[in-house]
């Protein structure tokens, strides 16, 4: 959510570049205004890098916890594709972080349904969780063209601007699908944690033991 809040401000501060060009020049800012955005731009730039940080760390964390809350629902390890490690790890190794993260996590939604293991075939996941990858992965290329171009100095101001508005966009549509993403297998693990059967407790302590005379 954080996320999406920083891509906001961001996205705003790059349309306010497509107002002040002259942001991306070299010369000399003299105007208070265009200084403040400039100043703006720098400081949400640090920002969102950190949180973007911050955010795949807590992400992976979760993924490797509801990974490991499968067997708690009466599924078999040897049923479960996927180790918690591998669901991880497939995230940082170039062309498998393309397919296999996605994989993961739709096998983690399937054996997080109540009493998956009783259904015959694979359940299909909801409709936004391949939209959620797909605008996860454009979002990265974005990106990733994005600070190449910058950083070698090879876009015009009112170019670059429009770039970062782009992938601001995709950034908070990004952040919006990979929390329903987040909160529809949270719901599916909570409704199966309730079908775990706990020990039955006596309100009462037990009778005193009788003794034969």
């Amino acid at each position: 959510m954080l996320s999406g809040v920083v891509s906001l401000a961001s996205l705003s501060v790059a349309v306010l570049q497509v107002f002040f060009p002259n942001l991306t020049t070299d010369e000399e800012i003299n105007d208070p205004a265009t200084l403040l955005v400039a100043l703006m731009q720098l400081g949400l730039g640090l920002a969102q890098l950190v949180v973007y940080v911050a955010t795949i760390v807590a992400f992976l964390v979760w993924l490797y916890r509801s990974y490991e809350n499968l067997p708690s629902f009466g599924v078999s390890r040897n049923h479960i594709k996927y180790s918690s490690g591998w669901a991880v790890g497939s995230f940082f190794i170039p062309i498998v972080s393309l397919v296999v993260p996605y994989r993961a996590v739709k096998e983690l939604w399937s054996k997080s349904v109540p009493n998956s293991g009783d259904m015959f075939g694979e359940t299909e996941v909801p409709g936004f969780f391949p939209l959620w990858w797909g605008v996860w992965l454009v979002s990265n290329f974005a990106n990733q063209i994005y600070f190449r171009l910058s950083w070698r100095e090879e876009l015009t101001p009112e170019v670059d601007g429009m770039f970062g508005i782009v992938t601001g966009l995709l950034d908070i549509l990004a952040a919006i699908l990979a929390l329903m993403v987040v909160r529809e297998i949270d719901r599916q693990q909570t409704e199966s944690a309730k079908l775990i059967p706990g020990e039955a407790k006596s309100p009462y302590p037990p009778p005193p033991p009788l003794y034969a005379d």
